[in-house]
């Protein structure tokens, strides 16, 4: 038994040694290995080709794109580069380069093997962004011109490094460095940051600008001074401190430098009339979900909106027919998909990218104005759905005598209506019939309609004092034509509130997805009373005796909308609106004067919301619409028991109607309206909408839109 275990173990150890490798058999393999690996840098070294300058630099563009992914509405960052030879580049400013980015440029080689390990193992773990690359790994990063962080884009970095060192003196580096590096506000190249900065060129930048320029390298986004004064100071005397430790600059000379004045930065969007405004509000809404202006400007990303470029085409062609017959004023025209949010066509302006007008106003976002009896669907909603039916009667007669209207209140152009269900009242616009409304449902309730719906809480539709006039029926609170937008799509989708959002997707040029849009939707108006409400609504185009009868679109598709026209103290007339919808699409379009003074009056007198602004949304809709299917709205629901006219119900405490609204205001929030809230995604708060929602706690899916626009001809409106 003895000899028999030995012989098997004897066996054992024969086969465990013939499963290990002889020395011969790992030397082979070893020289294989680094064999392979020596072809592969071969091979990797002999296909890299260093980019030109100028290719670099317009590669890192930023462009942004319509809905269908081709159409360019503008880009971020700037291609129209000045080169200049290092020999312009003052000395102080060269070396304040140098004390901010790599001190030892002109003694070391140009890959820093330490800092390509710690960078490569951090990029592979997930870690922070690590600093400490050469100027020229800097300029090999830049050439491959995407924002993964991946091992093989190390690799093909370090083999452009390399190859850059080896076939390039180090001024040929540092000057296409100099000449294709970022330093913010859009700015690419020493050239145009001392122009974006100074205002100067680059030759005439001192030893203070030049630190600041240096400064800005590292981080755009946190050291210009505009973004963050106090650590802009901190980089640059970091810089400043290098150049005196190397030599570069007498301590006693630094000593007496100061932080120098710098320009404000200026848009770096690039585009013309309304692409630009599209660009910056971009901008905007991204920053808003933490990708700044400074990723957008270097990272060569493809931004993809909602804006459908059909609908964009149609809008423009609307602005210019209103400009045509009401020139003077400024206007906005903004479409909103009712049940999703996504902006189909963004008109803020006219005038951006024009030398001649410093800064660039969004009469879309930024423009707040009284919306006069625009806002009249408000009240109308918080009647029904307090149990007011559309058949019901009221006194309209005019001027009729309501407390806080001293003198009366009156119709516009005297209009009587004796006995006025609320559907004439609404298509009417009879104010002696909606101020007593507002004052028996509450203003307060219609504050907290009009913020369900979409309009903001905070800046606009704003009272510090609580909401209690009854002139909210006029509009005398301010909103934007965004808001109004976003408002009257809620009840064009059933009830459904949808937060505007114009960016859909973001991508390197890759293809690696950074950013996609969640829409973010709540079921905040009962379907019932949004359904009786756009009966009414229907009417003011329908009905002969409707404030914008013969605006209806073509081929009978059926539209809802609301004129308004605000008044100023001499009762000329200041803004014109028109607000309307059909199931696909909604459609604001404001025209007024930025300081408030009067519209012009023409051949036709006094300019309404029923008149250009009204018949600039029709032809918008008609060219929008041109190719979409017709959809019905839902039937009406017949809220609500009718009731005779009745006496004008006591007013609760009241003030002026015509105040002059504080813009700036801001007050704490009326009782919310509770929500049933719908999620169709993460939750997200765009830019274009400042106002809060309430977290999604329902999976309802909001009601199904036919598509904004479609592809094809355009015929004429008619």
């Amino acid at each position: 038994m003895g000899k028999v275990a030995a012989g098997r173990r004897r066996s054992v150890a024969r086969g465990w040694r013939r499963a290990v490798p002889t020395r011969r058999q790992v030397l082979v393999g070893l020289l294989g290995a680094v064999g392979l690996v020596i072809a592969l840098v071969a091979v990797g070294y002999a296909t890299t080709t260093i980019p030109n300058p100028s290719a670099v630099a317009s590669a890192q563009t930023t462009y942004v794109y319509a809905s269908d992914g081709h159409t360019v509405l503008g880009r971020l960052g700037s291609v129209d580069r000045v080169d200049v030879p290092l020999s312009r580049v003052p000395a102080a400013v060269r070396f304040a380069v140098l004390a901010a980015e790599d001190r030892n440029y002109y003694s070391e080689p140009g890959i820093s093997i330490p800092g390509i390990a710690r960078a490569m193992f951090v990029d592979i773990t997930g870690g922070s962004q690590q600093g400490g690359s050469t100027i020229t790994q800097q300029y090999a990063k830049n050439a491959y011109l995407t924002q993964a962080r991946t091992f093989s884009r190390k690799i093909r970095e370090v083999f452009l490094a390399i190859k850059i060192d080896r076939t390039r003196s180090k001024n040929t580096v540092l000057e296409d460095y100099l000449n294709t590096i970022y330093f913010g506000r859009g700015a690419y190249g020493i050239e145009a940051a001392a122009r974006a900065y100074f205002g100067v060129d680059v030759g005439a930048l001192n030893v203070a600008q030049g630190a600041v320029l240096a400064a800005v390298i590292d981080a755009p986004a946190i050291f210009d001074p505009a973004e963050d004064r106090t650590a802009a100071v901190n980089r640059w005397h970091y810089v400043i401190h290098g150049m005196v430790i190397k030599g570069w600059l007498p301590a006693d000379k630094a000593a007496l430098l100061r932080y120098p004045p710098v320009l404000q930065p200026h848009s770096a969007a690039v585009g013309q009339g309304p692409g630009g405004f599209i660009v910056a509000a971009v901008r905007a809404e991204l920053a808003a979900h933490g990708i700044s202006g400074a990723q957008l400007e270097a990272g060569g990303y493809r931004i993809t909106t909602t804006i459908d470029a059909r609908d964009q085409r149609a809008a423009v062609t609307a602005e210019n027919q209103l400009h045509a017959a009401v020139p003077g004023p400024v206007s906005a025209l903004v479409a909103v998909q009712p049940g999703d949010g996504a902006v189909r066509a963004y008109y803020g302006g006219a005038n951006f990218g024009d030398p001649k007008i410093p800064g660039a106003f969004d009469d879309l976002v930024q423009a707040k104005t009284q919306p006069g009896s625009s806002f009249k669907p408000y009240v109308l909603m918080t009647a029904l759905a307090q149990g007011v039916s559309l058949d019901q009667v009221f006194d309209g007669t005019s001027p009729k005598a309501i407390p806080g209207y001293p003198g009366g209140l009156s119709n516009a152009g005297g209009e009587q209506c004796p006995r006025c269900s609320l559907i004439d009242a609404t298509a009417r616009s009879i104010n002696t019939v909606y101020v007593p409304l507002a004052i028996q449902v509450g203003p307060d309730k219609i504050a907290a309609t009009a913020h369900a719906a979409g309009i903001p809480a905070t800046d606009v539709l704003a009272d510090p004092n609580g909401y209690t006039s009854a002139g909210i029926a006029l509009g005398v609170y301010d909103v934007r034509p965004l808001d109004q937008a976003v408002g009257y799509a809620t009840i064009a989708a059933q009830g459904v509130e949808a937060s505007p959002y114009l960016v859909a997707k973001v991508t390197t040029q890759a293809g690696q997805v950074v950013y996609t849009a969640h829409p973010k939707v709540h079921q905040v108006i009962d379907p019932k009373v949004a359904a009786d409400a756009t009966y009414a609504l229907e009417q003011v185009l329908d009905n002969p005796l409707g404030t914008a009868y013969g605006k209806s679109l073509a081929n009978g598709r059926p539209a809802a909308g609301k004129t308004g026209t605000s008044s100023g103290n001499n009762n000329a007339n200041r803004d014109a609106w028109f607000v309307g919808y059909t199931p696909q699409l909604c459609g604001a379009v404001w025209l007024g004067n930025l300081n408030g003074s009067p519209l012009p009056t023409g051949g036709n007198g006094e300019v309404f919301g029923g008149g250009p602004p009204a018949a600039a949304w029709q032809t918008f809709m008609n060219l929008a619409l041109a190719k979409a299917p017709i959809v019905q709205f839902p039937a009406p629901s017949a809220i609500g028991t009718p009731t005779p006219a009745s006496a004008s119900p006591t007013p609760s405490k009241t003030r002026s109607p015509t105040p002059t609204p504080t813009a700036s205001a801001t007050l704490p929030s009326p009782p919310p309206t509770p929500r049933v809230t719908v999620s169709v995604g993460p939750s997200v708060t765009p830019s274009l909408n400042p106002s809060s929602s309430p977290t999604p706690s329902s999976s309802t899916p909001p009601p199904t839109a036919a598509p904004a626009g479609g592809a094809g001809s355009t015929p004429a409106p008619p």
